[in-house]
């Protein structure tokens, strides 16, 4: 982004509207594993939601990386 033209977005908008999401994918995808694995409610093993349950969690874990650190220079 050229940031001589637009400017910087401002920190809070950054962390009110990317935490939220970002904690929201990670429980979740959290969630899903632990029940595709069966330690939640004893559930039967499922391939689906252990195949998804981690790349949502990871991506719910980089987009908060993404929101909390400082940019260089900021």
């Amino acid at each position: 982004m050229n940031e001589s033209r637009y400017g910087t977005p401002p920190r809070w908008r950054t962390l009110i509207l990317g935490l939220p999401p970002a904690v929201f994918m990670t429980g979740l995808g959290l969630y899903w594993t632990l029940r595709s694995w069966g330690v939640i409610d004893n559930a039967p093993e499922s391939g689906t939601l252990g195949a998804i349950g981690p790349i949502l969690a990871g991506f719910g874990v980089a987009l908060g990386y993404v929101c909390v650190r400082r940019r260089p220079g900021a």
